[in-house]
């Protein structure tokens, strides 16, 4: 078995579909604990182990957590992944059913989660026990959203219809406004404090390091990478500041 250094946690698109995701964290030496549906059985590698995940439960989220943290001893990342383009192929009806059920996917299952990770955070660092001298070792806590265009984008521009093969509906599309929101404010909360880095990062799926899953997975293992180098942790406006997708990490940004 490799050695991998890192433990990440990959959440929001499940095995099978975010097969490629895990294989660009692996190409970055992390052991990868990934999300699966309740019910599934996916294959796991010597560094890959799948963990059931019911987004409408919050017990679901916390065993979750603590199964991964006792397969692999440590989390050290976790990545909450919002593809809005694969989100819009799943969702596209108008129907009460799908309303319910995008909510618990797309919203609830997120937040429930990062309330574990939090928490399991807070409970193992704060005041610094844990962690390394130096705080850039804070574990990192990323939200990263690959965007599309929704039916209102494409109703103003026509041409965006030629770029998005399935533009996000209204579900969708307040889903992400949601992804967002909840990503801002749980970084001005918890951007400044010593147990935990908070990263936003967003690309459009369009752009060349967010059109496939493998590449935008390497580049945030990359960045956070990056974060780890730095002499000291990243202040609360940087946690607060969205990160384009292929950006270098923001040691790069204190010399120009």
């Amino acid at each position: 078995m490799i050695d991998m250094s890192k433990t990440i946690l990959i959440a929001g698109k499940n095995l099978p579909d975010g097969a490629d995701f895990v294989d660009g964290a692996e190409v970055k030496m992390r052991s990868v604990a990934v999300t699966a549906p309740k019910g599934s059985k996916p294959a796991s590698t010597p560094n890959t182990s799948a963990f059931e995940w019911t987004r409408t439960s919050p017990i679901s989220a916390r065993s979750l957590v603590l199964d991964a943290e006792t397969e692999f001893g440590k989390i050290d990342e976790a990545v909450l992944y919002f593809d809005e383009g694969y989100y819009a192929t799943k969702f596209n009806l108008l129907t009460p059913q799908e309303c319910s059920e995008s909510i618990d996917e797309m919203i609830l299952g997120y937040q429930y989660l990062v309330l574990e990770i939090l928490g399991r955070y807070e409970k193992k660092y704060s005041m610094g026990s844990g962690l390394e001298e130096e705080k850039a070792a804070a574990p990192k806590l990323a939200f990263l959203i690959k965007t599309c265009a929704s039916e209102c984008d494409v109703s103003k521009n026509g041409a965006l219809r030629a770029s998005t093969p399935m533009a996000s509906g209204p579900f969708v599309a307040a889903a992400a406004a949601a992804f967002k929101a909840f990503a801002e404010n749980i970084a001005a909360i918890y951007g400044g404090r010593e147990y935990v880095t908070v990263l936003l990062a967003q690309g459009d799926q369009n752009i060349e390091v967010a059109k496939r899953d493998r590449t935008l997975s390497e580049w945030i293992c990359s960045y956070m990478d990056e974060v780890d180098k730095l002499k000291s942790k990243l202040s609360l406006k940087q946690s607060m500041n969205w990160i384009k997708a292929g950006a270098k990490g923001p040691g790069f940004a204190l010399f120009r």
